[in-house]
């Protein structure tokens, strides 16, 4: 007899989003807390994605930008640093069906949603940084 876990499928834990009409995931390894939006304060120098810094329960966080939606923040950890994440509209949280065969494929009432790669984000912000260059 099947198990449980090969009759129904693997599952994912997280958040679905929509980032600019695609649906995409959020894993809860990664997503802590939905947030409202917060206030922004501009970096000189930064890259166009990070929009800057926001305090978010007395911590200090980077605010990327992953889309041009400016509803909901997802307030995510990464390498023990928190991180942001705006520009996404929340879809739903839970449990969702993984592509088989695929991890950075869940599916939801017949859409398939591309899984968030925060690491490879963070990544890009972090190697575009250029040091900010003050007016005298």
């Amino acid at each position: 007899m099947a198990s449980t876990r090969q009759r129904v499928g693997a599952r994912r834990g997280g958040i679905l989003v929509r980032v600019d009409g695609a649906l995409c995931f959020v894993a809860a390894s990664v997503a802590l807390r939905i947030a409202p939006p917060p206030r922004v304060a501009r970096i000189p120098g930064a890259p166009p994605e990070l929009l800057g810094v926001a305090t978010y329960e007395g911590s200090i966080l980077p605010v990327i930008a992953i889309g041009s939606a400016r509803r909901e923040m997802i307030v995510c950890q990464h390498a023990g640093e928190l991180v942001g994440l705006v520009g996404c509209e929340v879809v739903g949280t839970g449990t969702f069906d993984a592509v088989p065969g695929r991890i950075d494929l869940v599916e939801h009432e017949g859409e398939r949603a591309q899984v968030i790669d925060l690491p490879a984000i963070y990544g890009r912000v972090q190697s575009s940084v250029r040091p900010a260059q003050w007016a005298q």
